[in-house]
């Protein structure tokens, strides 16, 4: 992954360095090197991979949170 790739995804994600080195503990000036003099490491590509399904899912929970508390309303 290069250094425009791994920015692309984190304002795809709408997540910045700041918050990726915290959801990676990871020192933020570790992180603001990558693609500079440190390569982007090869699993950043699969952890935003998960970071992605994972908030996915949580929209969907809470959707289905709703829906049956909207059901549940007329009991």
């Amino acid at each position: 992954m290069t250094l425009e790739q791994f920015k692309e995804r984190l304002t795809a994600l709408n997540i910045n360095l700041t918050e990726f080195a915290e959801l990676t503990d990871i020192p933020y000036s570790t992180v603001s090197k990558y693609g500079r003099s440190n390569p982007v490491p090869l699993w950043v590509d699969k952890f935003l991979d998960m970071y992605e399904k994972t908030k996915e899912l949580d929209k969907f929970k809470l959707l289905i949170k709703e829906l049956n508390e909207k059901l549940n309303e007329g009991n």
